[in-house]
């Protein structure tokens, strides 16, 4: 990753789903993971999920990830997978298959695949996925009759743009980069009009989005970074120019990507309640909120004295 460029620091705000007011049917959107697939419910165990189930899929395989294997961002120990085939609720076949993943014992996302898919889906927010504002958190991807549950942890790291490997026809568990470095496609300084083409060609998603303040924020999905496909924010000031990235985590894997972290940049210069800092300022690990903030150097030393002054 090249640095370069004078820029100022700007910490970003965004609320995902907050602004969305959606009335859901034929199910209402308080309760949609109970209509679709029984009373279950976000934490359940694997046991209690399989016996909802028994009635609704043709078949079910468990795929447990060993320990040192384990990427998915809200596992900190274990992860394990409930691939479910064939399924049906009310007499109506609604599902390709439905993987249910558990984090370290307890269910933390779904994702569903079929032609169901378009009967729960609404109003779009990301291109080509539509968002709900019920307690269980549901999006749909009409256009590749997908649809995902999350949690509230589920939601920062952007969860429902993964490619879940385990709705494929042959679940097999993935290898991801495990690389700490920052990707080299992000040169400070890089004017928008540079960079838009070459993270289309590297992303499953690109989303700009244009604030009034006259910045810009292109949301880059499924770039592989410590481990997992991530969401990155890609931060441009009014000339522009590149100058801020946010690599969104889950507190669970903090472990894990601080490891990446300090393979690639070092033992971290500083360390408080919030920041695990290296690089010259210019890469901080949050731990308030997880994710990793990604700096020019203007915009480290600006960073410096502002966590400095606390």
């Amino acid at each position: 990753m090249k640095i370069k460029g004078k820029h100022s620091f700007h910490l970003r705000g965004m609320i995902l789903l907050g602004a969305i007011i959606i009335g859901l049917s034929p199910w209402d959107g308080s309760a949609q993971i109970g209509e679709l697939f029984g009373e279950i419910k976000m934490s359940d165990n694997l046991e209690t999920v399989k016996k909802s189930l028994e009635k609704l899929c043709v078949s079910m395989q468990e795929i447990k990830v060993d320990t040192e294997a384990v990427t998915f961002p809200l596992a900190q120990f274990t992860e394990q997978h409930l691939v479910c085939s064939d399924c049906s609720r009310y007499g109506y076949y609604f599902f390709d298959k439905v993987v249910f993943t558990f984090s370290d014992g307890q269910l933390s996302f779904i994702s569903a695949k079929g032609e169901g898919v378009s009967k729960i889906s609404d109003i779009e927010f990301y291109q080509g996925y539509k968002f709900y504002t019920g307690k269980d958190n549901m999006i749909i991807n009409e256009k590749e009759s997908e649809a995902f549950f999350l949690t509230e942890e589920g939601l920062h790291p952007n969860l429902f743009a993964w490619k879940n490997p385990y709705l494929g026809t042959a679940p097999e568990i993935p290898k991801y980069k495990a690389s700490g470095n920052i990707p080299e496609v992000f040169e400070f300084g890089a004017l928008l009009r540079e960079l838009e083409p070459r993270l289309k060609a590297v992303t499953t998603l690109l989303d700009k989005r244009e604030f009034p303040n006259g910045e810009t924020q292109l949301n880059c999905f499924g770039m592989e970074y410590a481990g997992f496909p991530r969401k990155i924010e890609a931060k441009f000031n009014t000339e522009d120019e590149l100058y801020l990235l946010w690599i969104l985590t889950a507190k669970q894997e903090e472990g894990r990507v601080k490891k990446a972290l300090i393979k690639a940049y070092g033992t971290p210069i500083f360390v408080n309640d919030t920041w695990v800092v290296f690089h010259d300022w210019q890469i901080s690990l949050r731990k308030d909120k997880p994710e990793i903030l990604v700096l020019s150097k203007e915009g480290a030393d600006k960073h410096k004295k502002e966590v400095m002054k606390k």
